[in-house]
């Protein structure tokens, strides 16, 4: 039988610091990933502080980006700032 040691090179305070690391960049891509989150017309109106009327005229544009979920008007967020950032006249 042979009485041969073994020893580990591994410091575990090293291993822990690199585990929080790479917990910490997976937390910040999450962070900075880009979440849909759709609104309804009350959502729109609270945000906006428009009538009820002029939310659902806007909603009801064919080119507002909005879309039916069940029996309501949602639109995602991004889409609504994109739609806006281009001029729309009369």
């Amino acid at each position: 039988m042979s009485n041969a040691k073994v020893y580990l090179d591994t410091d575990l305070d090293e291993q822990i610091n690199k585990t929080k690391e790479i917990l910490n960049t997976l937390k910040d891509i999450d962070n900075n990933f880009l979440k849909l989150q759709f609104i309804s017309i009350k959502d729109f109106m609270e945000i906006t502080g428009w009538s009820e009327p002029t939310v659902q005229y806007l909603f009801n544009k064919p080119d507002f980006p909005c879309t039916n979920y069940g029996k309501e008007k949602k639109a995602e967020i991004h889409a609504i700032i994109n739609y806006f950032s281009v001029p729309r006249r009369k």
